[in-house]
């Protein structure tokens, strides 16, 4: 048997590759090899000018095999295209810049057989342009994708912010890498709503004894109408967080939820329809002829079942962040709703106030079981009224919000005595408390 290694180590860009004694049969007993090396950031395309080698079943006699790193690319035999085993005039590509070939063949010879042909060059590697996530667009239209050549992504909407590396690096083996040395599809770059922005007014005034929202003021701000007054506070493109206790009976409903809006009535608000409603697994729930004896964990996701489409008029608020002590620091929040006024009449327009927390426990008189999930506020001569249940209670103050202090959801609208009494007070969820149940059902759902 004859035995031979062939090395290719000039990188040299194109060449060929032949059977011994081609374009005459090939002799029996053979074992060759041949290494070939192109410059980096090239790939090795072989192209079979003709292959005519003896067809057996799974190329077990003679055969010529093309590998990569001990990975076989391909195991071909026969004489025409027709044979289930032989290459045609298909190229084949290798992952980078070395290939291997080994030509193999057995005592036998039935009859002869004029060996092969293999034509090969370097082609420059392209990474291609990559599937993109929703919303993450290219910085540039139609970028250089060959080796060493950089992209930029870039989220579609202004009103997103991409999360993970923007800029990677077309690299040898045809990935696009980033900077940390990250594949592209390892560690994809996101577009994640911007949260806790709006158009500031700054406002003087002081729901009910409250004022009446400007547009874009409270973007978050959305509205269920058709069954019954519920608010609840936009998260995500396609989550909103409210109260448990007015979602207990629509749980397996399809409800309408209205945004964008300061106008209870207006026609151009934005619709959201619901796909799912999920209520805290430990909420107690509504059972008939019994008496609450709490409104823990008073707390619950909706998901709509298309994308929000955000604007200057409709956007998420941003998740609290865990802290000890008390919720809003000694500092005033900002609860907002479209539940009952001082004239105890539903209001037609989205009305704020801004309250503080009462630390003292309880902080009205009330037979319902208090707990760390929830939190006490009030104001001076205003309050969240029927109606603004499962609304939001953000921080900061609305007026003083900016980049570097966005708003935050730090409560929910859960429960009280009667609104606009003397103690104007209520209880709000503890929304901090809730993180880590939010995230995991979102990622779940």
């Amino acid at each position: 048997m004859l035995w031979m290694s062939v090395c290719e180590c000039k990188e040299s860009k194109y060449g060929h590759v032949q059977s011994p004694l081609y374009p005459e049969p090939y002799p029996v007993g053979l074992y060759m090899q041949w290494y070939l090396k192109v410059p980096l950031g090239y790939q090795i395309q072989l192209t079979f000018n003709h292959l005519d080698i003896e067809p057996f079943a799974n190329c077990s006699k003679d055969s010529l095999t093309v590998l990569h790193d001990n990975e076989v690319l391909g195991k071909f035999c026969g004489q025409t295209s027709t044979d289930p085993h032989h290459p045609g005039k298909n190229p084949i590509m290798s992952p980078s810049n070395h290939v291997q070939l080994v030509f193999e063949t057995d005592e036998s010879r039935p009859q002869m057989h004029l060996g092969f042909f293999v034509f090969y060059e370097a082609v420059a590697v392209d990474c291609g342009i990559p599937d993109l996530p929703d919303l993450v667009a290219l910085t540039e239209e139609h970028p250089l994708t060959t080796y060493k050549q950089n992209i930029t992504f870039k989220c579609s909407s202004i009103f997103y912010q991409l999360v993970g590396h923007a800029n990677f690096t077309c690299d040898a083996s045809g990935n696009w890498v980033s900077e940390s040395g990250q594949n592209i599809y390892q560690n994809a770059p996101q577009c994640v709503p911007e949260c806790g922005m709006n158009e500031e007014f700054f406002p003087r005034g002081r729901v009910y004894g409250g004022e009446r929202a400007r547009l874009k003021q409270i973007p978050w701000q959305l509205l269920m109408k058709d069954r019954m007054r519920v608010g609840a506070s936009l998260i995500s493109d396609r989550w909103a967080l409210t109260a448990a206790t007015v979602m207990d009976i629509y749980e397996s409903h399809t409800l309408k939820f209205y945004g964008g809006m300061i106008d209870g009535k207006d026609r151009n608000a934005v619709i959201m329809e619901t796909e799912k409603i999920i209520i805290h697994p430990d909420y107690e729930r509504k059972i008939l002829g019994v008496d609450r004896t709490t409104y823990d964990n008073d707390i619950a996701l909706v998901k709509m079942s298309e994308r929000v489409p955000l604007s200057f008029k409709i956007r998420p608020v941003c998740l609290p962040e865990k802290s000890a002590g008390p919720v809003m620091k000694g500092a005033m929040g900002t609860v907002s709703g479209y539940g009952l006024t001082e004239n105890r009449t539903i209001s037609q327009f989205l009305q704020y106030a801004h309250l503080q927390e009462y630390s003292e426990v309880p902080c009205f008189q009330s037979d319902l079981k208090i707990t760390d999930n929830m939190f006490c506020a009030g104001g001076d001569e205003a309050d969240s009224c029927s109606g603004d249940n499962g609304g939001p209670l953000v921080l900061p103050m609305l007026g003083t919000g900016s980049p570097n202090k966005p708003y935050r959801l730090e409560g929910i609208v859960s429960w009280g005595p009667r609104c606009g009494n003397k103690e104007f007070k209520g209880y709000y969820t503890k929304v901090q408390n809730y993180l880590d149940w939010i995230r995991e059902t979102m990622e779940k759902n």
